[in-house]
């Protein structure tokens, strides 16, 4: 796996792009969520379901990908996600059962960018699986916390709905760059895996846990970081601003995590090093200091550590297996029971916090799961493939 096949002159940018489609749909919402739950008469608590039927998307569809890809080819399979995407996000303007039905839509969407990009990466730049991971992670990064700012700006003076479907112009114009790559679709109806089943080996189990626990992390810390900043004292604006900060600090961590993956010949230490700096971020918050200036700091531990362990997990794809048919079945298989792992982390934080009436009991059970991760990882990584 170290030649580089032939393919378009426009898959780097199409892999680029193909990462800002990946978070901002989801992501962008949660800004002018008040705004939608006015117009659709709502209350605005009822439509946190918006972040969460895209992960449970996640988790239902992606053992469908590799299936599917295998018949019609991954780069065909990625221009319909993309007309997905845009159907989706026009959708979620029109009313509510349509906002339900658009999400539904671009979580399968998403769904197929997610497990085929390692795949694409692999068959096309193996040779440059690092770099490549890299590139749709920042752009996944960069794309996900410009998005949640300028919504709110935008739909201040034009409309939320005309934010909503302004979103929709982001995989339009991925898919006319996409279509150049279509020339060279790959499709292999007798594509196996070469015997190997992901769902039999340990340590693709591994890797699942530790896939599905760091998003636990992940996704607890995008619904709850704000909410417990406020808690410790901080401002309501303040604690937006730290929310955005987190978002920032992830691109760093997204942009080195895969270039260490692939450079480092023993990926242990990165695995605990993200995991240690996570941990410290969440031990912090523990502590009660109501200072700006330390939640920055947890924001950047933070960033850094949780960003940094997604990023690496994507690029791991690519290195832990032989072939691209592989490297699906493994992304398809993590990311299935995995997603379902995360989509339940803000429900159960958000509930002990209702129970108990503060965060503690939430904080040392995402402690727990990092440590969880943090071994898992440390386990998979205990052999350089996945075989």
């Amino acid at each position: 796996m170290n030649k580089t096949a032939k393919h378009s002159g426009f898959l780097i940018m199409g892999i680029f792009l193909l990462g800002t489609c990946m978070r901002t749909p989801i992501t962008s919402i949660p800004s002018i969520i008040n705004e939608i739950a006015q117009a659709f008469h709502v209350p605005a608590t009822s439509l946190g379901i918006l972040t969460t039927i895209p992960l449970i998307c996640f988790g239902l569809f992606s053992v469908t990908v590799n299936w599917l890809s295998s018949r019609v080819g991954n780069e065909m399979a990625i221009s319909w996600a993309l007309v997905l995407l845009f159907v989706g996000c026009i959708l979620r303007a029109v009313s509510y059962p349509l906002l339900l039905l658009g999400t539904v839509l671009i979580g399968i969407g998403i769904t197929f960018i997610n497990v085929l990009l390692p795949a694409i990466i692999t068959e096309n730049l193996p040779t440059k699986i690092g770099g490549m991971t890299s590139l749709y992670n920042v752009a996944l990064a960069l794309s996900s916390a410009i998005g949640a700012y300028a919504i709110t700006p935008v739909a201040a003076g034009f409309g939320w709905r005309l934010a909503v479907n302004a979103l929709a112009f982001i995989p339009l114009v991925t898919w006319f760059f996409w279509l150049p790559n279509l020339r060279f679709n790959h499709v292999d109806k007798e594509q196996t895996t070469q015997g190997v089943s992901m769902w039999r080996n340990p340590r693709a189990w591994a890797l699942l846990v530790y896939f599905g626990a760091s998003s636990f992390v992940f996704y607890t810390t995008v619904a709850w970081l704000p909410s417990i900043a406020e808690s410790a004292g901080i401002s309501h604006n303040s604690s937006s601003l730290i929310a955005g900060l987190f978002q920032l600090f992830s691109i760093p961590a997204a942009f080195l995590a895969p270039l260490l993956a692939t450079r480092a010949k023993r990926r242990q230490p990165i695995v605990f090093g993200l995991g240690l700096l996570s941990f410290i971020g969440v031990v912090m918050m523990l502590l009660p200091v109501g200072s700006m200036f330390y939640y920055v700091i947890i924001s950047l531990l933070l960033g850094l550590g949780i960003a940094g362990t997604f990023a690496f997990i994507m690029t791991i794809f690519g290195l832990k297996t032989n072939n691209p048919a592989d490297t699906s079945s493994l992304s398809g298989m993590v990311q299935s029971l995995g997603y379902l792992i995360a989509a339940i982390g803000p429900v159960i934080t958000g509930k002990c916090k209702a129970l108990t009436g503060n965060w503690v009991t939430s904080e040392i059970i995402v402690l727990v799961v990092i440590a969880l991760f943090v071994g898992a990882g440390l386990f998979a990584e205990q052999k350089d493939k996945i075989y």
